[in-house]
């Protein structure tokens, strides 16, 4: 909803953290590969990023400006929450990831609420659609 706001070291960051985010909650589903494959399109960025870009030591420099931390935590919350259910996993990384941000619990909880409420709207938006 916000990526576009991202420059093109920030999206490139996201996508790593997206393919992270993806991978913590132990599923291989197919409903998340074409997921990352919409953000991929969405923001433009060619290649997948490299496993060990996606393993190592969260990246998280390029977000340097509170609007570019918000958007990035509050894009991650709609792929962790986009299943209905906050994984343990999930809940750990967002919690790192959060931390790392500079973002505190309590805002933490404000975008988590706001990520359900995003997604709410799409699936009544997609049903208007259909």
């Amino acid at each position: 909803m916000f990526l576009h706001h991202l420059n093109e070291d920030q999206k490139v960051a996201f996508f790593t953290l997206a393919h992270r985010v993806s991978m913590s909650d132990g599923e291989d589903g197919m409903d998340e590969m074409e997921a990352l494959e919409d953000l991929k399109r969405r923001m433009g960025i060619v290649a997948d990023p490299e496993m060990s870009a996606v393993l190592g030591d969260l990246h998280l420099e390029p977000f340097d400006t509170p609007k570019s931390r918000a958007i990035a935590l509050m894009e991650l919350l709609t792929i962790v929450y986009s299943d209905g259910f906050l994984h343990e996993g999930e809940a750990k990384l967002i919690g790192e990831i959060a931390t790392g941000l500079g973002i505190d619990q309590e805002r933490l909880s404000k975008m988590a609420e706001w990520a359900m409420s995003a997604l709410d709207l799409e699936a009544d938006g997609e049903s208007l659609i259909d």
